[in-house]
């Protein structure tokens, strides 16, 4: 069972993807619309640009946080995996 903390700090790195979601549904929109003058082109290429590199950024973060998160639960520490635990028990 998640703790409340857990929730929140998954919603806070969830919350990065929304203004992607965002520009890709308003350009979704104004194209189907037929808004097709050229600074409009433009300027949507440039949103789709920088919404791609955004996502694929916070991609990359939400996959390395989850693998922290993995070993944070194995009890390891997350820089270092491969070494034992403090206690020195292995698992």
């Amino acid at each position: 069972m998640a703790t409340k903390d857990e929730i929140q700090r998954r919603f806070q790195r969830m919350r990065w993807f929304l203004p992607v979601t965002l520009i890709m549904l308003v350009s979704s929109v104004l194209s189907l619309a037929g808004v097709d003058s050229e600074p409009w082109l433009w300027i949507r290429t440039i949103l789709f640009s920088i919404a791609v590199v955004v996502l694929c950024v916070q991609a990359t973060r939400f996959s390395l946080w989850q693998r922290d998160e993995y070993w944070r639960e194995k009890g390891r520490d997350p820089k270092h995996p491969d070494r034992f635990p403090s206690s020195g028990a292995a698992e």
